[in-house]
């Protein structure tokens, strides 16, 4: 029998506290510089790092959470190191890091941040708690994993009750028969594994119905990041977990406030455009 945590969405936000021996604050998706990518398109953006700080300290200290853990894409610059990373990643961490530790998974836009955080050199860099990165294949905490979802998980990951991932930037569009206009809303979902898919890429595990994990793929926490309205009948979910894991008459869609929205099979019948 496995060992089941608690997960709770925080209600109207993007992150997600897990409790079992600890309590674990999880947001995803930063991608703290984005903004230099608008104004390079000609749309000026002042840096939103501070204000995305604040919100999530607010969640921190709301929730008061033993440790924080970043699902990836804590930057946005890439391939290359941006002046944002060098200056404004480090803050947004070690002020984090004031709180709780803090543990990140790396993403696909996380290149250099292992050598980031070792370079700096501000005399005001002296975090009270550390920082660690994990590789992007991901980690088990409290009996559930962590990864970004951009690669394949380390095994162990999948021996969990919940493997908890981001990536994706989850959206739905949602639309009113007395309004030609629709809104775009982020959204939490939820899916089992398939254990025969797990079976093809894992074949050492032994997985059946009963204990394969359920996959939470969370709310981009930056809302500049955008994302495709996956109930869009030619939008699919990213990376390989998401894509290739999952059984699909299992996916369920959550509104941040709560509202069980329904299955993806079911919206993307409904939106065939």
């Amino acid at each position: 029998m496995k060992t089941k945590p608690t997960l709770k969405p925080l209600i109207d936000e993007p992150a997600l506290l897990v409790e079992l021996e600890h309590r674990a604050l999880v947001l995803a998706d930063l991608h703290l510089g984005i903004e230099s990518e608008f104004r390079q398109k000609g749309i000026n953006i002042g840096s939103q790092t501070e204000k995305l700080l604040e919100h999530a300290i607010g969640c921190v200290q709301a929730e008061k959470p033993d440790v924080i853990i970043l699902l990836g894409d804590v930057k946005h610059a890439v391939p290359q190191i941006s002046y944002t990373d060098r200056s404004e990643v480090p803050f947004f961490l070690a002020q984090l890091a004031d709180y709780a530790p803090v543990y990140i998974v790396k993403g696909n836009h996380d290149g250099y941040l292992d050598r980031i955080i070792s370079e700096v050199t501000e005399p005001d860099w002296n975090p009270k708690n550390e920082i660690t990165v994990k590789a992007a294949k991901g980690f088990l905490f409290d009996h559930v994993g962590y990864t970004h979802g951009h690669s394949w998980p380390a095994q162990e990951l999948l021996t969990a009750s919940y493997l908890v991932i981001g990536h994706n930037h989850p959206r739905i569009r949602l639309t009113s028969s007395s309004s030609p206009y629709s809104s775009m809303k982020p959204v939490w979902i939820r899916a089992q594994c398939d254990p025969e898919k797990i079976g093809e890429t894992y074949p050492d595990l032994v997985v059946n119905r009963e204990n394969a994990p359920w996959v939470i793929i969370m709310p981009a926490f930056n809302e500049l990041c955008g994302g495709v309205a996956f109930n869009n009948s030619n939008r699919e979910l990213l990376g390989p977990i998401a894509s290739k894991l999952l059984r699909p008459e299992s996916v369920e869609v959550y509104l941040l406030d709560g509202t069980y929205v329904g299955k993806a099979c079911e919206l993307r019948a409904q939106n065939p455009d």
